[in-house]
């Protein structure tokens, strides 16, 4: 009976959710990644640096990079204008999520303030 649960549960396909935002030009966005998630990019070209990585990677429109375990992305676009990203994962649960609205207060802590130009 164990083996066909296991079996079973193999088969089952998790809900996903997926977060929309936009980067400015000249801003570097900070994101930390669920395993599995799907980084896609809808508009602009973007720049992503993993933490763990020794290269980056350039998304055109359309691009998607997924990520096998959880990671910190450094996202940067060099277009004129804002560069729409979603970022794609499993859905989870209060009890699994250990922390994430901590998590998620931590990536808008990161982000960098208005850029403040004397005139």
């Amino acid at each position: 009976m164990q083996h066909l649960a296991q079996h079973v549960h193999a088969n089952v396909r998790l809900p996903k959710i997926t977060y929309h935002f936009a980067v400015q030009p000249g801003e570097v966005f900070y994101w930390d990644c669920t395993p599995g998630a799907e980084v896609r990019t809808l508009s602009e070209r973007v720049w992503l640096t993993r933490a763990d990585c020794d290269y980056d990677y350039w998304l055109e429109p359309g691009g998607v990079l997924r990520l096998p375990k959880g990671e910190r992305l450094r996202i940067s676009t060099d277009a004129d204008c804002a560069a729409e990203i979603s970022v794609t994962s499993d859905y989870f649960s209060v009890q699994a999520a250990g922390g994430w609205f901590d998590r998620l207060k931590s990536v808008f802590r990161s982000r960098p303030g208005p850029l403040l130009r004397h005139m």
